[in-house]
């Protein structure tokens, strides 16, 4: 392993020496993530409220060395209803996930981890730009890793101070 030495100090909001040594081996914690890289297809049924079966279909990619990037597609009844992308990466300062999500709508999520375990992560969601009905309602949004070929997506939300509810899940099967 290569030892780099930073003259800041461990307190500064810039990376130190131990955490340059941790990305550039390999205990970096996305890399339990990379068997999302490829293309999935799946779906869901009554998903965000919406009667009736959809499909999704995703396609991750690992971008500039620390992100993966997805693309996923929901349609319903063979119509597009939704498209976003996402970039994951874990903040070395902070040492946890982040995700920053952009909807075809022009809804973006600001996505922040706070639980996570071996198979699953669960982001604190801010929103950008929400529409009005979405007032006063707070968000969590989570990846869960079934298997190496199958995951899981999904939202929760909560009106004010009540408990989270979900609000939308869908399954993906990896097919390349």
């Amino acid at each position: 392993m290569v030892k780099i030495y930073s003259c800041f100090d461990t307190s500064d909001k810039f990376l130190n020496s131990t955490d340059i040594s941790l990305i550039m081996s390999n205990e970096d914690p996305l890399n339990n993530w990379m068997f999302l890289l490829g293309k999935w297809k799946g779906g869901s049924t009554d998903l965000s409220g919406s009667e009736g079966e959809t499909v999704s279909t995703a396609t991750f990619s690992k971008e500039l060395g620390a992100f993966i990037m997805g693309k996923i597609d929901t349609f319903r009844k063979s119509k597009l209803e939704s498209a976003n992308m996402s970039m994951m990466f874990f903040d070395h300062r902070e040492k946890r996930f982040k995700r920053k999500t952009f909807f075809s709508d022009g809804v973006v999520h600001d996505e922040v981890e706070v639980e996570i375990s071996e198979t699953e992560i669960v982001f604190e969601v801010s929103l950008e730009s929400p529409p009005p009905a979405f007032d006063g309602m707070r968000w969590r949004s989570y990846v869960r890793k079934i298997s190496d070929t199958e995951v899981c997506f999904g939202l929760l939300t909560a009106k004010n101070d009540a408990d989270f509810e979900p609000y939308g899940e869908s399954i993906l099967v990896k097919s390349e």
